[in-house]
C-alpha cells in the first residue's frame, strides 16, 4: 500500500498542499479548528513525515537543496524565498542545504535553482549528477526531458500589464524601464523586459528602456534614469529590480521630477518585485507583492512531488501572487 502524501491529505480534506503543509508544521495563518482537522486526519491516514520514512520513498539523504547564485544573494526577495524553502522542506521531513558556487558533489535528494544564469556551472554540474531539480524561474539552457526536471514560474507579463494599466489609468503616456542587461541575465529579467516592450506595444507607445549590468551601483542607475528622464522624457517610471525604485526617490527629485502619490497627478514610480521593508507600503510607489515566501514553499512541494513521482517530460507551473498595491 503507497504512503499517504501531503497531497492525499490535501485532498481528502479539500484544503491546499500549502494549508496543510502550514497546520503540520505549525506555520502560516491557520485557524486552530483546521490545525486539528489536519492533525486528525494526517493521523487517521497514516501519514508519516519524517526523514526515515521518506529516505526510504525516495532516496537516502533525507536533505533537499537550494541554490541562489551570488549575484542575488543580496536581495531580500530570494532571503524570503528561502524562508518558504525551509518551511516546505521542514514540512516534509528533510533538511535544506544551501549550496555554493562551488559547490561540485550534491548530498541531497533533490534541488530547487532560483534565477541562475545560463551558463552558471554549479547548475550543470547538478544536471550532470542527474539531480531532480525544479527550476524557480525558467532557466534559458536547454534541457532533456529525460532529466528528472521541473519549472515553476512567475507570469511576468501579467504582472508587467497590471502595472502599466495602473500607470495609464493615472495618466502616464511616456512610461520609461529600467531592467538588467539582456546580454548576461537570469529569465526573470529578459522576460519583463519583453514584457513591457510587448505592453507598450498594446498601448501603442514607443517602449523606453534602459540597462544595467548585475554588478551595478548607485552612481549607474543614476545616469540609467538621467537618460529616461532628460532623452526620453518619460512620465512614469517602472523598476524591474527590487529596492531600485526607492533608491530612484531622491535620484528623481534631484533631477527636477519629483514622484507624486499613488493617487494624485504627476510623475509615479512602480516596482516590479517591492521590497518589503522600502517599497511595499510607500505611498509613492506601486509596488507588486510577488509573495516570494509563496513561491519558495511551492517550489519545494514541486521537488518533492518529482522525486516521489518521476514525471516524463519537463512538469510546468505557475506561481500566481496576489498582486495588491502595497
Amino acid at each position: 500500500m503507497a504512503a499517504v502524501t501531503l497531497v492525499d491529505l490535501a485532498r481528502a480534506l479539500g484544503l491546499s498542499k500549502t494549508t496543510v503543509s502550514d497546520a503540520l508544521i505549525g506555520s502560516g495563518r491557520v485557524s486552530e479548528e483546521t490545525r486539528k482537522r489536519v492533525a486528525d486526519a494526517a493521523q487517521a491516514m497514516g501519514y508519516v513525515s519524517n526523514k526515515a520514512a521518506r529516505s526510504l520513498r525516495r532516496r537516502n539523504m533525507g536533505a533537499l537543496g537550494l541554490y541562489i547564485p551570488p549575484y542575488a544573494r543580496a536581495l531580500s526577495f530570494y532571503m524570503h524565498f528561502a524562508f518558504g524553502a525551509v518551511a516546505g522542506a521542514s514540512a516534509a521531513g528533510s533538511d535544506l542545504t544551501l549550496h555554493a558556487s562551488e559547490a561540485r558533489q550534491f548530498h541531497v535528494d533533490g534541488a530547487v535553482v532560483i534565477d541562475a544564469l545560463d551558463d552558471d556551472p554549479v547548475v550543470q554540474r547538478m544536471l550532470d549528477a542527474s539531480l531532480p531539480i525544479v527550476f524557480a524561474e525558467h532557466s534559458f539552457r536547454s534541457l532533456s526531458p529525460d532529466q528528472p526536471v521541473a519549472i515553476i514560474e512567475i507570469d511576468h507579463h501579467e504582472v508587467v500589464d497590471f502595472v502599466l494599466d495602473k500607470l495609464r489609468v493615472g495618466g502616464a503616456k511616456r512610461p520609461g524601464y529600467i531592467g538588467l542587461d539582456l546580454g548576461h541575465a537570469p529569465g526573470w529579467a529578459i522576460e519583463a523586459h519583453h514584457a513591457f516592450e510587448a505592453g507598450c506595444a498594446r498601448q501603442g507607445i514607443a517602449p523606453r528602456t534602459a540597462t544595467l549590468a548585475t554588478d551595478h551601483d548607485e552612481r549607474d542607475l543614476f545616469r540609467a534614469i538621467e537618460h529616461l528622464v532628460k532623452e526620453d522624457r518619460i512620465d512614469a517610471l517602472v523598476v524591474g529590480l527590487q529596492g531600485a525604485a526607492a533608491v530612484a526617490i531622491p535620484m528623481l527629485q534631484q533631477l527636477g521630477q519629483p514622484v507624486a502619490q499613488r493617487d494624485e497627478p504627476g510623475f509615479h514610480l512602480a516596482s516590479l518585485a517591492g521590497d518589503p521593508v522600502t517599497e511595499l507600503g510607500s505611498a509613492q510607489i506601486l509596488a507588486m507583492d510577488l509573495e516570494p515566501k509563496k513561491f519558495g514553499l511551492s517550489a519545494v512541494e514541486l521537488l518533492i512531488e518529482i522525486i516521489e513521482t518521476p514525471p516524463k517530460g519537463i512538469v510546468h507551473r505557475r506561481h500566481r501572487p496576489n498582486v495588491f498595491l502595497g
